[in-house]
């Protein structure tokens, strides 16, 4: 989602290519660096492909004109889209993802570039021919040829491509990129590898906008280049980002809004990816609730990227010049560009294989597919290639691009390895468009007129089409239909069509004399300023309101008598239906053990104890799974009350059993093989409890046998293997059946409105497990016992997400701590008699 124009200049990547020519110097003209956007008289002829090394020994320049002189000066006066002042030009290719600014190629400045800071609006551009290059010239450009090697077949649009080094192409590459993501988000729910091809994307033509300010001006120029690029993407960014915050409120349930304004906050500084991987959010998880702007970790990769990417070419410059060897800079480049990619690729790997969900948001996992695309704009403009073989690289990388996601299901598998298929698939359309377009390549369909307008819109396209599918979720409680799913689509084109229109084009165009410059280029900080502000209010009053309604949740009274939360079930209170606390808390009201000093990650290993109640009481020990957490406020309340001493463990997704479960990743398999094993050397260590509570997710584990099959009794076996050692000690192990599971996210916004029971409530038949593995391992095993506490959570009518007054479920399957803490009296009833 970024331009397609390889200027050289931070124009090339965030802004017009109508730029004006600075004047060359003897310095920048002995640095090699192969570009594609010189005019064609000055393009390599196929007799002379262009290298990476020394230029050919050719005539001395004189003082008064250099080589690189005349270069620029020919390209000024043959093409229509050399470097000059800023005009009103659709033209402005944006080497971002979803970056992805637009870029429209339908108009051209009537102007010629004069210098380095001024025009005369009167000089019209020249007509006669630009001087012929010498092969000193030949040997550092890109053999992008003119619209005279082009065939009279061919569309006017790629004629003016090859005229002006615009690659059209890869704005249709941008463009089935972006309509895949928005697909598969929409139908698929799986990852189509369209954000990998950005990534190359936007690697390739950074690149070659970095080189081109080092061949022009003989330094990378850090400001410009930061400013243009800021012009590109705050604008649209924090539009978007004000809208989500406008209407969250509005669209979202009040249990949203705390996430909602939290990544709001996070997108605004590009750091939404940091945010999702710190809260270990599952991107592909079907019953999760993703924000609004969730897409944002996608750009907050791409920014963190051009930042390291800008420091990375400013090193190997100045290394170069420490040197003396400006003239190799391309060749440390090179080298440098070629090891970082291949240890961040090594990285990820690696990463993939021990924590995927953290490697997916990861900038350090992610960098290697960005490198590809610099490795491409620093060889392939060296390379001379049949057009033949082109003509297959390029039907080739299309056809991997639309198929990665239908034919690969490898969600858990990216960035890793498998991500080669897509980004390697996106190199390949840029091997196509090194030379002339051959008359059957894949570059005539890219081309196409209305595939460059959409790829002009792809970075509006991926900003709005996730908020606009979010809302319709939540709005209407249900995915789209197909012909919801293209009204999502086209009302994603029409807004960035109209965001482009009427904000991006108009803050791209110089501005009037009389209108001040720096006020101008301080508007798109300035937007983004509002953006922050807006979400830093709208996150600080949410976390108010949070905070007011869980102080009067943890004040209501536990109690077996009235009509308070798991009580009223207990007392049939005809009217336990109504809550009496805002629907706000929910999301937030969950297990104290949330915490870091109590909690062990999805992929960490080490053992957290956490202690609760009278030292010097009966030891009773809480492990296992986020399931088993949920149940804490109501041991807890048992420990306070009877003087016990609590221990707990508690690994995020790891159950306490040997058995191996379908459900998990490799990766969060062998950190819970781990974690186990350690825990059982722990507790070897130490006095034996008493009771040895645990609970698991019954209706989402699915355990298997050695074979992969699915198997209960490998589950129930798992079980007995793990509490052996603790049942062998004298302790008693307890297994609390396991909470309802909700069925769909539908049913929460049911719970946050007024109602009823039979309106809001979980069929039996839906909310738990055919078969309870734990509760089954428990029955009738020496030394372990099973407390079923389905009673206090369902009647003959269902399982209601309110019970009195107070919210059941802050998810689909955890249980808020209001209503566990009111369990308490219920569970101190079941484990009374097995203590000793």
């Amino acid at each position: 989602m970024g331009p397609v124009h390889g200027t050289g200049s931070p124009a090339g990547l965030v802004g017009p290519v109508c730029r004006r020519a600075a004047p060359a110097s003897r310095r920048g003209a002995r640095v090699s660096i192969a570009l594609p956007h010189l005019a064609p008289s000055i393009r390599a002829s196929r007799s002379a492909p262009p290298t990476l090394g020394h230029p050919r020994p050719g005539p001395p320049a004189t003082p008064q004109e250099s080589p690189w002189s005349r270069a620029r000066t020919a390209a000024a006066e043959s093409s229509p889209h050399s470097e000059g002042p800023e005009q009103p030009s659709k033209r402005t290719p944006v080497a971002h993802l979803a970056s992805v600014a637009p870029n429209q190629v339908d108009s051209t400045p009537d102007t010629v570039p004069l210098g380095a800071g001024e025009r005369d609006p009167g000089q019209r551009r020249s007509t006669a021919p630009a001087p012929p290059p010498s092969d000193r010239h030949r040997r550092i450009l890109l053999p992008r040829h003119s619209a005279r090697t082009a065939s009279s077949g061919r569309s006017a649009l790629v004629r003016k491509a090859d005229a002006s080094g615009y690659r059209p192409e890869i704005e249709g590459l941008r463009a089935v990129a972006s309509l895949l993501v928005a697909t598969f988000h929409i139908w698929l729910g799986r990852v189509s590898g369209g954000v990998d091809v950005f990534f190359v994307i936007a690697g390739f033509l950074t690149t070659l906008t970095l080189l081109g300010q080092i061949r022009r001006f003989g330094r990378v120029r850090p400001i410009a280049f930061l400013r243009r690029l800021a012009s590109r993407l705050f604008p649209a960014a924090a539009v978007v980002l004000v809208v989500v915050a406008a209407l969250a409120p509005l669209l979202l349930r009040p249990s949203q809004l705390l996430q909602t304004f939290t990544e709001v906050l996070a997108s605004t500084f590009y750091v939404e990816n940091v945010a999702l991987a710190r809260a270990g959010v599952d991107y592909l998880a079907q019953d999760d609730f993703h924000s609004p702007v969730q897409n944002f970790w996608a750009m907050s990769v791409q920014g963190q990227f051009y930042l390291v990417w800008l420091a990375l070419v400013l090193v190997a410059t100045l290394a170069a010049v420490l040197l003396r060897r400006r003239a190799q800079l391309p060749r440390f480049l090179l080298a440098l560009v070629a090891a970082l990619t291949v240890l961040s690729f090594a990285f990820s790997v690696v990463l993939v294989g021990i924590d995927q969900p953290t490697a997916y948001y990861s900038t350090l996992a992610r960098s290697w597919e960005f490198g590809l695309g610099s490795l491409a704009a620093l060889v392939l403009p060296g390379l001379a290639i049949p057009a033949a073989l082109r003509t297959v690289a390029g039907w080739l990388g299309l056809i991997g691009v639309v198929s990665c996601g239908f034919v690969l299901q490898v969600s858990s598998a990216f960035p890793g390895a498998a991500a080669l298929w897509p980004t390697l698939s996106a190199v390949l359309v840029l091997v196509a468009g090194t030379g002339p377009a051959p008359e059957r390549g894949v570059g005539r369909l890219l081309a196409l007129r209305p595939l460059v307008w959409l790829g002009g819109l792809s970075y509006g396209i991926y900003l709005w089409h996730w908020p606009l599918l979010v809302f319709w979720r939540e709005s209407t409680g249900e995915d789209p239909t197909a012909l919801a799913g293209l009204g999502v689509i086209a009302a994603a084109i029409l807004l960035a069509a109209a965001l482009k229109r009427f904000l991006e084009d108009p803050l791209h165009r110089r501005a009037p004399a009389e209108r001040p410059h720096r006020l101008r280029a301080l508007a798109p900080a300035a937007l983004l300023a509002v953006a922050a502000l807006v979400g830093a209010t709208g996150l600080t009053g949410t976390n108010a309101a949070i905070a007011a309604d869980l102080t009067r949740a943890h004040a209501l009274p536990v109690s077996t008598e009235g009509c308070v939360g798991a009580a009223a079930l207990a007392n049939a209170c005809p009217d336990s239906w109504t809550t009496s606390l805002p629907a706000v808390d929910a999301s937030e009201d969950g297990s104290a053990l949330n915490t870091d000093e109590c909690s062990t990650g999805n992929s960490g290993t080490a053992l957290k104890e956490c202690r609760f109640g009278d030292p010097v009481g009966l030891r009773v020990l809480l492990i296992g799974n986020s399931h088993a957490a949920s149940f804490f406020p109501a041991l807890r309340g048992v420990a306070d009350e009877r003087g016990w001493d609590l221990h707990t463990y508690y690994k995020t997704g790891c159950v306490f059993s040997t058995a191996e479960r379908r459900d998990d990743s490799a990766s969060s398999r062998r950190s819970c093989d781990v974690w186990n094993g350690k825990l059982q050397e722990e507790l070897a260590g130490q006095e034996p409890y008493a009771l040895v509570v645990t609970a698991y997710s019954a209706k989402k584990s699915v355990f298997v046998d050695a074979s992969g099959t699915p198997d209960e009794q490998a589950g129930i076996d798992g079980f007995h293997e793990s509490w052996a050692p603790l049942i062998a000690r004298g302790s008693t192990v307890v297994a609390i059946r396991d909470n309802p599971v909700l069925p769909s996210l539908s049913l929460l916004a049911c719970a946050e409105e007024p109602g009823s029971a039979a309106d809001c409530s979980v069929p039996l038949d839906e909310a738990f497990a055919d078969r309870e593995l734990m509760a089954a391992a428990a029955e009738d095993w020496p030394g372990a016992a099973a407390v079923d506490l389905t009673r206090w959570f369902c009647d003959d009518r269902g399982c209601p997400l309110v019970i009195g007054g107070v919210k059941v479920y802050r998810d689909l399957g955890h249980l808020t701590e209001s209503y566990a803490r009111t369990l308490a009296p219920y569970l101190g009833e079941a484990l009374d008699p097995l203590v000793g």
